[in-house]
């Protein structure tokens, strides 16, 4: 009994002592053929002398990783409390890692009367930031809808700052549940490029109408728009082909094929044409 007593201790004894070494930071010696091993090479280190530091830039996807752990409940440090910012007065997304806000507010003047104002600050990372304000009215008649918007954009791209200023209109008809009428159009004072890159995120000046075709769970927008290419500094036409899946009564996923089924058509004139290779 006393040599098991005497074992367990020596037991103890050893598993404190190692626990110790290794809070301490101290580690065992390794032998000469494993420390010859950790020794950096000649060559490794005439490249790694020669090599140069680039800064590590935060791509999209770590963005968003550093979001999601900051706000886990696994993370041993505090939630600290968010404050809500001013769209117009938003930092920079380095100091924010926050792509995207958006603010809005509704008042209901009346039973067919409402106002709407809204603000939004987008960062595109590594192209440019973009806010925008707007405010609208909002008139329903019957079967018919009315909107009118006034909107206002601030592009800071590279250090450079573009204003925009547009107004809009739309007008609605719903013949029954199933089929709707929908004509709009936008114009802006100006109608910036900045690059092939930024092309997508600018809205230009556009009109156009479409036909709503289905029910709650599924419809088509079916038209035609005609709208401003900043590039190419005139008016083009693409059609208007959407089909859209209501999943649940805040969730509606829409398709916009337009665009790809003019692309679709032009290559296939191009190559059908009397210039093909």
């Amino acid at each position: 009994m006393k040599k098991l007593i005497t074992f367990l201790m020596f037991l103890l004894a050893v598993g404190q002592g190692a626990t110790a070494q290794e809070v301490s930071g101290q580690q065992m010696p390794l032998p000469n053929e494993e420390l010859h091993q950790l020794t950096p090479s000649t060559e490794l280190h005439q490249l790694a002398t020669n090599a140069e530091l680039h800064p590590i830039t935060p791509t999209y996807s770590d963005i968003l990783m550093m979001k999601a752990l900051s706000s886990s409940e696994l993370l041993a440090t505090p939630n600290m409390p968010i404050v809500p910012m001013p769209f117009a007065i938003a930092q920079p997304l380095v100091y924010g890692y926050d792509a995207s806000r958006t603010g809005a507010t509704s008042m209901e003047v009346s039973k067919n009367l409402r106002l709407t104002a809204t603000g939004a600050y987008r960062s595109y990372i590594g192209l440019m930031d973009v806010q925008s304000v707007s405010g609208g009215v909002q008139y329903s008649l019957g079967a018919m809808t009315m909107q009118g918007a006034l909107a206002a954009n601030r592009y800071l791209y590279y250090g450079r700052v573009f204003t925009q200023y547009g107004v809009s209109g739309q007008l609605s008809y719903s013949f029954n549940p199933n089929l709707a009428l929908t004509v709009f159009g936008t114009y802006y004072n100006t109608n910036p490029f900045f690059s092939m890159a930024a092309f997508p995120f600018v809205p230009t000046t556009s009109y156009g109408g479409y036909m709503t075709v289905g029910n709650r769970s599924f419809y088509v927008n079916l038209g035609v728009e005609r709208r401003f290419n900043a590039f190419e500094h005139k008016m083009e036409t693409v059609p208007i082909i959407t089909p859209a899946f209501k999943i649940s009564n805040k969730v509606t996923i829409e398709l916009p094929l337009g665009d790809l089924t003019k692309h679709l058509i032009e290559e296939i004139l191009i190559k059908s044409g009397p210039h093909r290779r």
